[in-house]
């Protein structure tokens, strides 16, 4: 992939800064995508003899020291802290630091270290990755604090990162022609975009070659109901039950022994190179242990056909091509036995959750949330009352309000409801759901009705054995930002224009033209028949659902489409990280009370 391979150069340059052996400094949040683009032989080979987490004491070593951060106060202090530590310990040693500031240097960065008195002593670089790839068709920044610092601090330097990522994704695929955007932020992106272009070299980008012919980029605020919503898919419930994090899944390693107990955690990679995740990511979870009870007996088979053929059973007579094809076939079988075994532990490990009581009504209670106008209120209410987690019933009261007329007393019980029984500190994360919309503005009318009926967002039975519609990955519901897309091609979004001002944030439909002289037309029909991509940009979070609802709409409408995303996200995620953390380590040890 030409981005990996881009972002495992800057590494390779990065590493290269200081000639032979150095300490690797990591921030904790960069570890993880840090590890999807350069495995740890790659780190060794460039003579990073050891590396640490900003923050743990480094005594011991001598070596120069690469720092590898985010922009945040508390990593600057964190550098400042350890050259200072140097210094007093052993002021004989000349240590050379250089930080590498991801995903550029900021003032704010710059002035803590020179307040510190570090800043000559430090030389200080920008390091800029992009969007990570995850799959064949997903990419993602892995910033999940952009939720947070975007949406509800209103610091938009985040912004910047998408758009320049952007930006540099044209540098390989060539110009994208046509750029539409739903929301306020998205359109800030595509507004730095225009910018960008505008200030860079006429060469750089060429319109000719591009191989994306539309990039449609939404605000996680445009659509906040998806992503309250229970996913179904076998990816979806894995991330809503577990956690995706960085592509991997961590879980008891009993999980995935097939003899004995073993103790400690493991790791499960998920992504295209296991071929069958591949082809069961995107199931609805209910079809997932027919699918996995057939494929069982087929490999089965497979293995007793190769054990029983003749040359196994005779091997004198055997050429060495002939049991090179018998190896080979027990090697394929054996992988897929192996990937099978994983997936069918996986999914038994998560199964008496999902087939519970309260896990199907929590499901029922959704789909009447979006489907019908029926009373959920008191559901809610019971929910609260057992006070099961805060998350869970954050996300509850937030569909709520997205898809019912809540009148100010009862969003003021409720509200009171949850603060009694997790105390006081939730009211300050209930105050920030409200802020970034999440929990809707209920002085305004609730558009839910017209959005469902003009975006054909329900229906009550779908096929989710052979789904034919992008709704089975919430069993009956699509999601808003799918259709937004769906609606993008074609006469484009002015033909729900009405639809569009029901929801929040203003709309970009703009194209792009080259500055570079255009070659000669080239001959031929080669190009028409190429399979159109859109490039669809998540600014805010994306749930793997809307990912499987997109590549359905693919299959549907013959069209590729790639997601790039800020990060992986549910309800769960994006109420969690609304949370004061402050508040949360000031009450911690004390239960939860009801008065």
């Amino acid at each position: 992939c030409i981005q990996r391979n881009h972002a495992r150069s800057a590494i390779t340059r990065m590493l290269n800064s200081i000639k032979g052996e150095k300490i690797l400094v990591l921030d904790k949040s960069i570890t993880g995508p840090l590890g999807m683009l350069a495995e740890m032989s790659m780190l060794k080979k460039l003579q990073a003899k050891q590396i640490f987490h900003l923050g743990v004491p480094l005594e011991q070593a001598t070596h120069d020291i690469v720092y590898l951060v985010r922009p945040t106060i508390e990593n600057m202090n964190f550098v400042a802290d350890q050259v200072h530590k140097d210094y007093r310990a052993k002021p004989e040693i000349q240590r050379k630091y250089m930080l590498y500031i991801t995903p550029r240097p900021t003032q704010v960065c710059t002035q803590i270290l020179k307040d510190r008195a570090v800043l000559g002593d430090v030389t200080v670089r920008g390091i800029h990755l992009g969007f990570i790839p995850v799959d064949a068709d997903v990419m993602s920044l892995e910033t999940p604090g952009i939720w947070r610092s975007v949406f509800l601090d209103s610091e938009i330097s985040g912004l910047w990162n998408v758009a320049h990522s952007l930006m540099k994704l044209q540098l390989f695929f060539g110009l994208i022609p046509k750029l539409s955007a739903k929301g306020e932020h998205a359109c800030t992106v595509v507004s730095l975009m225009k910018r960008m272009c505008s200030e860079a070299d006429p060469e750089m980008y060429d319109a000719s070659a591009s191989e994306i012919d539309h990039c449609v980029v939404l605000d996680r605020s445009v659509d906040l109901v998806s992503p309250m919503m229970t996913q179904m898919t076998y990816e979806g419930v894995i991330d809503e039950l577990i956690g995706i994090r960085n592509s991997c899944v961590e879980v008891d390693a009993s999980v995935t022994a097939s003899k004995g107990n073993k103790r400690g955690k493991t790791i499960i990679s998920l992504n295209s190179s296991d071929h069958l995740y591949r082809e069961i990511r995107d199931f609805h979870y209910r079809t997932l242990g027919s699918w996995l009870h057939k494929k069982t007996s087929e490999v089965r088979n497979r293995y007793d056909e190769v054990k029983s053929s003749s040359m196994v059973k005779s091997a004198q007579d055997t050429t060495i091509g002939q049991m090179k094809d018998v190896v080979k076939k027990l090697k394929v079988t054996s992988a897929e036995h192996n990937y099978l075994l994983t997936h069918t532990n996986l999914a038994h490990h998560f199964h008496p959750r999902v087939k519970s009581l309260t896990f199907d009504q929590k499901i029922e209670k959704e789909k009447s949330l979006v489907g019908d106008t029926s009373n959920c209120e008191e559901y809610v209410e019971a929910q609260i009352a057992q006070a099961k987690t805060f998350e869970a019933c954050a996300r509850l009261l937030c569909l709520l309000s997205h898809t019912r007329t809540v009148y100010p007393k009862r969003l003021t019980f409720f509200i009171n409801e949850i603060v009694e029984s997790f105390g006081y500190p939730v009211l300050f994360a209930l105050r920030n759901l409200q802020k970034v919309g999440a929990i809707a503005d209920i002085s305004k009318r609730c558009p839910w009705p017209t959005l469902k009926k003009r975006l054909a967002l329900w229906k009550e039975n779908v096929n989710t054995k052979k789904p034919d519609d992008v709704r089975y990955v919430y069993a009956g519901y699509s999601p808003v930002s799918v259709r937004l897309v769906e609606h993008a091609h074609g006469g484009g979004w002015s033909k729900i224009k009405d639809v569009l001002d029901l929801l929040p944030g203003p709309v970009v439909e703009t194209k792009q033209l080259s500055r570079k002289k255009a070659p000669p037309p080239s001959q031929g029909t080669a190009d028409s028949k190429k399979k159109k991509t859109t490039l669809v940009v998540f600014v805010g979070g994306v749930t793997y659902a809307e990912i499987s609802a997109l590549r359905k709409l693919g299959e549907l409408n013959g069209r590729q489409y790639l997601v790039a995303a800020t990060h992986f996200t549910n309800g769960g995620k994006l109420v969690s990280e609304l949370r004061e953390i402050r508040m949360l380590k000031a009450r911690a040890g004390s239960a939860p009370r009801r008065i």
